[in-house]
């Protein structure tokens, strides 16, 4: 293979720095390595291989060279993905974080319907609830154990999360466009009918990418096929449409929602910002994360293993697993 430049517009040292250094040593050919943001912006215009995941449409159009992007991390849906597309650049992705997404929707679920969040903040203040204070079913929380559970969304983190809810006894049936493959492990059942997954559904978690075909995939008639269910949102705010989660959380259609994605974020520069146009977070039943479900040490060690593995694998003219589907959207 002919030399490359590769450039690598992520933080310098740690991780990265290890990854990159293993990357020299185990490339066949004499590749060029360029190492930060600002090193890959001055020579964007003679890189050919290029691991960002934050390319806007003013730098690929610079980017004359460019044959392949390696975003590491899962959503590409912020990317100039119709100037990619007509380019033919090949864009590749990252799974490394599903476990701790994952185990952040499941204690997302385990704080919604154990009601901690609100007996936290109300112990705060001096307010007991249960035994204690002489009250009962009214201060009941309830149990995820043997609910059934529609997981939207069988990619890694779907999977990661079926296998966690197989240790509370949980029925799992999980929605995906393909359903004729075999379930993967952890699945009861496999459907491409969104109705019959939710039918009954006691929590609906969602892992989904935000594409055309998911954008506003659950409404007010899909959130009413699962009455008193609770929600719980690790893939992106706008599969479910806003107005319908709101109104659905108001009236007692689903018992409570917990969010780690939102329909609002800050502005660049901005630490502040209202996560929703309506007033979901100020609901009572409705636990927040400010979209972190992937934002530990552990999901970034191993989005930046599989990145370099997945780059070793393309320079090696290997197959490369998380090759994104540009028409479809991941």
């Amino acid at each position: 293979m002919a030399a490359k430049i590769l450039g690598f517009s992520v933080p310098v040292g740690g991780l990265w720095a290890e990854a990159i250094d293993g990357l020299r040593g185990s490339v066949p050919g004499s590749c060029q390595v360029l190492v930060g943001k600002d090193a890959c912006l001055a020579a964007i215009g003679r890189i050919d291989v290029l691991v960002d995941g934050l390319l806007d449409s003013a730098d690929l159009e610079r980017a004359i060279k460019l044959q392949a992007l390696f975003v590491p991390f899962v959503g590409v849906d912020h990317l100039p993905v119709a100037a990619l597309r007509s380019r033919q650049v090949q864009v590749y992705n990252c799974h490394g974080n599903a476990f701790p997404v994952a185990e952040r929707a499941l204690a997302l679920a385990l704080a919604s319907l154990g009601r901690i969040v609100e007996y936290h903040n109300d112990l705060r203040n001096g307010q007991w609830h249960g035994f204690a204070a002489g009250h009962g079913r009214r201060d009941y929380w309830q149990s995820l154990q043997g609910k059934r559970c529609a997981v939207l969304g069988c990619g890694a983190v779907g999977q990661a999360l079926a296998g966690l809810l197989k240790a509370f006894g949980c029925p799992v049936a999980g929605f995906r466009r393909q359903a004729n493959a075999p379930p993967p492990a952890g699945f009861d059942l496999i459907s491409d009918r969104l109705d019959d997954i939710l039918v009954d559904a006691k929590l609906i978690f969602i892992t989904l990418p935000l594409t055309p075909a998911t954008r506003g995939l659950l409404g007010r008639r899909e959130l009413a096929l699962a009455p008193g269910a609770c929600l719980v949102n690790v893939g992106r705010g706008d599969v479910v449409d806003e107005t319908a989660l709101y109104e659905s959380l108001c009236d007692g259609s689903l018992l409570g929602a917990a969010l780690d994605v939102w329909y609002v974020y800050p502005p660049a520069g901005s630490t502040m910002a209202r996560p929703a146009r309506l007033p979901i977070d100020a609901l009572p039943n409705v636990v927040l994360s400010p979209h972190v479900g992937g934002h530990s040490a552990e999901a970034a060690a191993g989005n930046i293993r599989q990145t370099a593995q997945n780059l070793r694998a393309w320079l090696r003219g290997e197959a490369v697993v998380n090759r994104v589907d540009l028409e479809a959207g991941y």
